[in-house]
This record gives structure tokens, C-alpha cells and sequence, in this order.
């Protein structure tokens, strides 16, 4: 909740003594004398409450009320109208203000407005907190999956969220990290408190030490305001630092001593803060190899890979695809509006055999997209988008695996050379193979293509 007011009015006796009464309150107050400059104010700087006259130059109060109503609607605003103009308050009332008062004023009179509203804006932060909490709130049922892989996964949520130890979690994108992460912290001691997940690799590396520890204003050049850092964010709580692989080396050092310490420094501060809070990591790159490399800290590592868990590939968990698949039929049965009863046997091969490269995160794309576009109760192969590996569209497919497995080489062959257009140079480099090869396999396999079939 922030305490900042603007204050804008054209008249400067009113402005200035209003602005210096609330002051001496104790509260930070902003003063301009036109609506353009109430504009510009707001589009800079969060106000928690606004004191708009309605009667400005540049931009009258309900203009200025419109633009906070589209931009800022959680600020609290209280039109002020002289005693001919109560009827443009009351339609202000209409259009998103919460309050009027008549000039003259009386200070003690709006101060108390003020703090109520001030007030106000507070309780509907605490209930936003409140319903992320709620929304936050996990069993292991989410946890999708019966193979002997994922139970191993469970087994190790349940133990590590009863303690504070950093962990790390490793695995491919697209296995549900974040997931485990939000799993270890509704199911431990922060449960309750907040969850602040941030993408090391999303940031530029400029920003990312500002974000994660936050800065005091006037630390450099855009810095107007102070910032409260992620780690601070998610004091008594859980922070998430997904793509841990990606953050460059010079914060790597600054992580390590917030870890090592339990403390941060924002930017341009001098005094530590203490922080209690629970610390995982997550990367889908190959931590030990980076160290190799000298990409990241041998020490940050093992600080932050107390305990480790690997998410399984879903090609490593193949028998839980149709629990994975009855799980996202029901999700988008729900956020469509459909009543898709399932996959046919046919398709449910297909699924099953697929390589998933893209995981979980790829089932659930497709399983949504083929329940937007089939007509029937069940999904069927048609509606899946993908390749059958049991096609066969040459002919000399038998139990043969040689036999079987010219046929698919052939079929992939083909693939390629029409996805880069039939050129051969291209094609085998698509291939991995150099374009010698690629001529000795179409003439061992028989392909016979020419640009002109583009």
C-alpha cells in the first residue's frame, strides 16, 4: 500500500496550504496546478490517493479521472468542486471517484477522508495478498503421475518442505520446476506467505541486481523512487529463481553473499537487511558443465544445491501421459466450454510413442489445441497435429525391423527435403549428414525428388 497523494488544483493559496497541512501529518504529498501535469505526475508515480479539482487548466478534473480510471483504478480519488459544480461531482462519483468535498474546505475534514481511504487501499492489498495465498494452496494430487520417477520427485517435496534448505531443481523445460517450487512452499513453513518467482534469464543484466535486491532512489540514473528488491518481496516466504544458468557472473557473486549472509544491500544503500525467507533455484542447463566452462560459480552452486531434485523427461515417464492427458481434457473442457470424453486407443499410441521434446508444457499445448478443433466426443488422431510414427505411407513396412526401419529413415528423408524446399545442400544440413551422404541414402532408399515438385 503506498501513502502517496497528488494534489491538483489550480488555486495556489489552497494548494500550497492544504499541501504543507497534510504534510505536517506525516504524509508525502505531490503538488500540480494543472490537469496535464496531474497526467503526467500519475503516469510516473503510484499515488494511493488523488485530489483532483475539478475546474483546471490543461485538463479538467473528469478528464484526469478517466485517465487514472483506465491506468491506475486501484487509486483512491476525491473530486473537489466548488458550491456551484456539485452536479459534475456526483457525476464523477458515477465514473470511478470515491469521494467529494465542497470548497471552502475544512482540512480536518479531508484529512479524515484521506485516511480512510488511505485505509481502505490497504485492506484491499491485504485481500489480494490473501486470495494469492489461497490460490497458491497445493496437494500432491497436482502432481500428476503414478510412474516410479515421479513418485521419487513427490517423495522428496514432501521431506524438503518441511525444512528451510535451499534446493535446486534441474531438469529440461517444460517438466513442471515452477511447479515443484510452488509444491515446496504450500506444503512447508512458508505456506501462507508469499511466492515471488522471477526468470534470471528474462532480465537484462543491468536490472537483474536491482530487481532481486532492490535500490534507493537517486542509486543511478532512472531510480525516482525507492524499490524494494524480489528478496525483500519474499521476506518470510519462498523465492524462485528460475533460469539460475543464465545469470552472468558478477551477480552470481552478490547472490552468493545474500545466500551465505541471509542479508542483502539494495543499490545505493549502505545498511543490510535481514531476510528469512526459503531459496530455490531451478535451471534446465547443465550446472557442472557451465562451471567447466567457468559460466558459473563452483561455490554459488553447492550453496544453492543443498538439496537437489531432477524433474523427469516426460519421454522418462511415458506411462503417465494418459493420467497427463485426462488431467488437461478435463482443464480445457472447463475453460472451453466443450465435453470432449477422451482419446481414442489409436490416438493415445500416437501419444504415448511422440518424443515430447517440448514436455509437458507440449502435451498440454496440444491436448488444448485438439480440443478446440475436434467435432466429436473423443480426440482422435486427425485432431493431435502430430506425426504418426505408425503411418505408412511406402510401401515395404513389414515386422522386419530393418525392413521397418528403411521405411521410417525413407519417411524422415522426405520429411526434410520438402520441409527446406527439396534443396539437397539444405536438406543435409538439416540432416546432420553432408550432402554426399544424403545422395547415398536417396539412391539406397530410392528417393527420387527434383526442386520443380515445390
Amino acid at each position: 500500500m503506498t501513502e502517496k497523494i497528488l494534489l491538483a488544483d489550480d488555486e495556489m493559496t489552497f494548494r500550497e496550504t492544504l499541501a504543507r497541512f497534510l504534510r505536517d501529518e506525516s504524509l508525502d504529498v505531490t503538488t500540480v496546478d494543472n490537469g496535464l501535469s496531474a497526467i503526467e505526475a500519475i503516469r510516473a508515480t503510484a499515488f494511493g490517493v488523488v485530489i483532483l479539482d475539478i475546474q483546471m487548466p490543461g485538463a479538467d478534473g473528469i478528464k484526469v479521472l478517466k485517465h487514472i480510471m483506465a491506468t491506475h483504478p486501484a487509486a483512491r480519488v476525491i473530486m473537489v468542486t466548488a458550491f456551484g459544480t456539485v452536479e459534475r461531482a456526483v457525476e464523477a462519483i458515477k465514473l470511478g471517484a470515491c469521494d467529494y468535498v465542497v470548497k471552502p474546505v475544512i482540512f480536518d475534514d479531508i484529512l479524515v477522508k484521506i485516511k480512510q481511504h488511505l485505509r481502505f487501499a490497504e485492506l484491499q492489498a491485504e485481500n489480494l495478498e490473501l486470495k494469492r495465498a489461497l490460490n497458491d494452496q497445493f496437494d500432491l494430487s497436482q502432481m500428476i503421475g503414478e510412474s516410479q520417477n515421479i513418485r521419487l520427485v513427490q517423495d522428496m517435496v514432501q521431506k524438503v518442505s518441511r525444512t528451510r534448505s535451499n534446493v535446486l531443481i534441474t531438469g529440461e523445460s517444460g517438466t513442471g520446476k515452477e511447479l515443484v517450487a510452488r509444491a515446496i512452499h504450500s506444503l512447508g513453513h512458508s505456506d501462507g506467505q508469499r511466492f515471488v518467482a522471477v526468470n534470471c534469464g528474462a532480465i537484462p543484466e543491468t536490472l537483474l541486481e536491482s530487481e532481486l535486491f532492490g535500490h534507493k532512489k537517486g542509486s543511478f540514473t532512472s531510480a525516482s523512487e525507492d524499490k524494494k528488491g524480489l528478496f525483500e518481496c519474499a521476506k518470510g516466504g519462498t523465492l524462485f529463481l528460475d533460469e539460475i544458468g543464465y545469470m552472468n557472473i558478477n551477480c552470481q557473486i552478490k547472490l552468493l553473499r545474500a545466500v551465505e549472509q541471509r542479508q542483502i544491500t539494495p543499490v545505493g544503500a549502505t545498511e543490510p537487511i535481514s531476510l528469512d525467507l526459503r531459496l530455490v533455484a531451478a535451471t534446465n542447463r547443465d550446472l557442472l558443465k557451465e562451471i567447466r566452462d567457468g559460466n558459473f560459480r563452483e561455490d554459488l552452486y553447492y550453496r544453492l544445491n543443498v538439496v537437489g531434485i531432477h524433474m523427469p523427461a516426460l519421454r522418462d515417464r511415458v506411462d503417465d501421459i494418459p493420467l497427463l492427458v485426462d488431467h488437461f481434457i478435463q482443464k480445457y473442457n472447463v475453460e472451453l466450454g466443450k465435453q470432449c470424453q477422451g482419446v481414442t486407443d489409436e490416438g493415445m499410441r500416437m501419444l504415448m510413442a511422440h518424443e515430447w521434446k517440448g514436455n509437458i508444457r507440449e502435451l498440454e499445448n496440444v491436448i488444448e489445441r485438439s480440443i478446440i478443433f475436434t467435432e466429436d466426443d473423443l480426440i482422435d488422431v486427425k485432431n493431435l497435429g502430430l506425426l504418426s510414427p505408425y503411418a505408412d505411407p511406402v510401401d515395404g513396412a513389414d515386422d522386419n525391423l530393418q525392413n521397418t526401419l528403411k521405411v521410417f529413415e525413407k519417411q524422415h528423408i522426405l520429411r526434410v527435403l520438402k520441409k527446406s524446399n527439396y534443396d539437397k545442400t539444405q536438406a543435409a544440413k538439416a540432416l546432420g549428414v553432408g550432402l554426399s551422404s544424403l545422395y547415398r541414402k536417396m539412391d539406397e532408399l530410392d528417393i527420387r525428388v527434383t526442386r520443380s515438385k515445390v
